[in-house]
């Protein structure tokens, strides 16, 4: 049997790795999750100035995770490249993919596309108080970064091509034992 891979994607703050986490429990699947691989891969230092070039989505380069993501799709285990541990297939591989399908270089690997749809207003909430609830970031880093999100970065997050990639699109703001079903009803009836 050949192991499918089960891609999330979504805005920041959209529930993604939660979303990853609580399918991996749920199907006993393997987990994947993007940003794992960011210290050895690369990508555009720039992104609201890879955005006017013109979101080549390309300029990511993620050679390891799209191997290991090949790898598991082919029913071989293999050594993660980051934290040196076996990663075995199994029926399902979860992976935790912010670019989904737009990012050929692991995007030709995935079976399934689920993309998570939120309001852009809790994205930014989520966002805000994942990265400011413990730092010691200050009340001018938090206005400088809504500041910069109104003026410049906020085209980044209209996720319209990702939707119309994705196989099915589900309602951020359901809990996650819903979004989970939503994904278990669209499995079974592709069987």
């Amino acid at each position: 049997m050949k192991s499918k891979i089960i891609a999330i994607s979504g805005n920041m703050g959209s529930g993604k790795t939660t979303l990853a986490r609580a399918l991996q429990k749920d199907m006993k699947a393997t987990l994947l999750c993007w940003d794992d691989f960011d210290d050895i891969s690369t990508g555009p230092d720039d992104y609201v100035e890879w955005y006017h070039r013109g979101e080549d989505y390309n300029e990511w380069d993620y050679k390891e995770l799209a191997n290991t993501l090949k790898s598991l799709k082919g029913n071989q285990s293999i050594l993660h490249p980051v934290f040196n541990q076996l990663l075995n297939p199994a029926e399902y591989i979860i992976f935790d993919a912010p670019l989904g399908r737009l990012h050929h270089q692991t995007g030709q690997h995935i079976d399934y596309c689920f993309h998570i749809n939120i309001p852009l207003d809790i994205s930014l909430c989520r966002h805000l108080i994942r990265d400011f609830k413990n730092s010691n970031k200050s009340k001018e880093e938090l206005l400088e970064e809504l500041e910069y999100y109104l003026t410049h970065s906020r085209p980044l997050f209209i996720d319209d091509d990702f939707k119309a990639s994705a196989d099915l699109v589900i309602d951020g703001m359901l809990t996650t034992e819903q979004q989970i079903q939503k994904i278990r009803e669209y499995l079974q009836d592709k069987q």
